[in-house]
């Protein structure tokens, strides 16, 4: 990638990139925060629908399983046609889901929700990506780590609001409806902000003939070679297997974590709902200083691991002790917060600039892929738990945070005997050693066991869309 591909926008006016920066920012708003709408109120969907928890777990499953292979289409269609008619699409479809979701709770009508969902979903899997290159292209360096990191900081403050908020809004007004109404309008100002970003690009693309000519080379279509995917090394699988274990299991979890504590501990729903929001708070506090860190001291492999054993020990607190459910759900957030900002950094360090943008939407995919196929298996064993209880989905998640941490000491010691604590190191160590050797295609060996990996990923793929279309058609 050349420099003259990015320098037309990093090199605007201050006045241009916080307007550019705001609108990115609040382009997926609307989406996070309806990502967590309908689990702060799955007792009460359940009820008014009259559902069972295993078509409440199809119901989640339609936003993850459309994006267990969108990602990677829609990381190489905004490659090919840019960032602004991948915004324009992901925010419309997001926008007209939400909107049939709330149309959904005016009938009961399970159909017209699920279809309402499966649109928000293909939106939702190509948005944070539509995000990213948007702030790729206009910030670059120490500044675009930062605002990264305030993406997801973002993110998280969206997913908490929704969680915390949600239910008072159906209290308040009298029915549980609006709150839904209130996740569509928020899916609408969003994509207000989006023209406002499109109307950016237009004035800044009129005002010199540089940046036009340099604009259309970001929208320029990119090459791509299949081939390249025998090129990833183990490690990157390994980061993969995390992110389908903890990736996939953080939402699942988000999901249900409302009503497990209204059944564990007896509280009511709005007090359920605010005590499970917690689990989203810390992230929205400590990511911009984990990203200080990152870029300070290194040790991303130490930061998987973590994340692991504090869902770990969250878990074994709030289904083994009679501590507050608040406490749990913070340990949960500390979770939250170490494991997105050390798997999503590993991937550029492991791999080069040709398969940053697949690696990704592998990345991603994985997390829906695990998403999916948690969501479905947590209502299943729920509706076979006699009381309807969560011991079984519980043990389930202990099980997958238990894996996930074998995964992150096996790609930690392979870090530091193959790989030269490559993703361990520093910001500044990479720079000034200039030994990232994984990032120079020359140096990058073929492996035959990427056919196995690939394999695997198929395979769950394909298993997380026959359990879906086989409890869809129930």
């Amino acid at each position: 990638m050349n420099n003259g591909d990015y320098c037309q926008l990093v090199d605007q006016p201050w006045q241009c990139k916080m307007i550019a920066l705001v609108c990115a920012l609040l382009l997926a708003v609307g989406s996070h925060f309806a990502a967590h709408t309908l689990g702060a109120m799955k007792n009460t969907v359940k009820t008014e629908f009259g559902i069972t928890n295993s078509q409440y777990g199809v119901i989640q499953s339609t936003v993850s399983i459309v994006n267990t292979v969108l990602p990677v289409i829609g990381g190489l269609f905004v490659d090919a046609f840019g960032t602004i008619p991948g915004s324009v699409i992901t925010t419309v479809l997001i926008t007209s889901g939400n909107i049939l979701v709330a149309i959904s709770t005016s009938y009961a009508s399970l159909p017209t929700m699920i279809a309402g969902r499966i649109l928000y979903g293909i939106g939702s899997g190509t948005v944070v990506i539509v995000q990213e290159t948007i702030l790729s292209q206009w910030f670059k360096g120490r500044s675009l780590a930062a605002v990264m990191a305030l993406m997801l900081t973002v993110s998280r403050l969206a997913s908490f609001l929704a969680q915390a908020t949600v239910v008072p809004i159906a209290n308040w007004t009298g029915w549980y409806g609006y709150g839904f109404w209130f996740s569509a309008l928020l899916c609408i100002i969003s994509f207000l902000f989006n023209l406002v970003y499109i109307a950016l690009i237009r004035r800044v693309d009129l005002a010199s003939s540089t940046c036009k000519r340099q604009v259309k080379a970001i929208e320029r279509k990119k090459s791509f070679s299949w081939h390249k995917l025998m090129f990833l090394p183990h490690s990157f699988w390994l980061v993969w297997a995390m992110e389908f274990l903890l990736g996939g299991s953080w939402g699942c979890f988000l999901h249900i974590n409302s009503e497990f504590v209204k059944f564990r501990f007896g509280y009511s729903n709005a007090h359920a709902a605010a005590t499970a929001s917690t689990a989203q708070i810390l992230p929205v506090i400590l990511m911009p200083f984990l990203g200080i860190c990152l870029d300070k001291y290194g040790k991303r492999t130490w930061m998987m691991i973590g994340s692991g054993v504090c869902m770990l020990v969250s878990l074994l607190m709030l289904e083994f002790s009679d501590i507050a459910p608040v406490v749990g759900m913070l340990i949960f957030s500390i979770s939250l917060s170490l494991g997105p900002v050390g798997l999503v950094s590993s991937v550029p360090i492991m791999l080069p600039l040709s398969l940053v943008g697949t690696g990704m939407g592998l990345i991603k995919s994985g997390t829906n892929i695990g998403a999916s196929l948690f969501d479905i298996t947590t209502g299943l064993l729920q509706d076979r738990d006699p009381h309807k209880g969560y011991s079984g989905v519980i043990l389930f998640f202990i099980g997958i945070a238990s894996l996930a941490i074998l995964a992150g000491v096996t790609l930690c010691i392979l870090d530091y005997t193959i790989y030269n604590r490559l993703l361990d190191r520093s910001a500044r160590e990479a720079l000034l050693e200039d030994e990232n050797k994984l990032s120079n295609p020359g140096q990058m060996k073929e492996l035959k066991a990427n056919w196995f990996y690939g394999g695997m990923f198929l395979a769950l793929a394909a298993t997380s869309w026959m359990l879906f279309a086989k409890f869809m058609l129930l």
